[in-house]
């Protein structure tokens, strides 16, 4: 494991954006794929009114599970030098 940690620090000294930062933008995007599935998922359930409860409680939980995200992402972005860095050239 030591080796693997090693391996993952040297990329990341690459590159202007962590592994953190970059696992917290795909979870953004996968999650905003999944609300629009669930828009879909909610037509289908139209006749079932359990199913349709629990996918909008779902749909709901992704969707404050994006917003919460946003903050981390937020702050991780403004303490991370080398973005800061990149910002202050442009």
């Amino acid at each position: 494991m030591p080796e693997q940690q090693t391996n993952r620090e040297a990329r990341e000294a690459r590159y202007p954006l962590d592994n953190l930062t970059f696992d917290l933008i795909a979870i953004i995007y996968e999650k905003s794929k999944a609300l629009e599935a669930y828009d879909t998922y909610l037509v289908d359930a139209r006749g079932d009114q359990y199913v349709g409860e629990l996918l909008e409680r779902m749909r709901q939980q992704d969707e404050d599970c994006i917003i919460e995200i946003q903050q981390h992402l937020g702050r991780l972005i403004t303490q991370n030098p080398k973005i800061q860095k990149q910002v202050n050239r442009a």
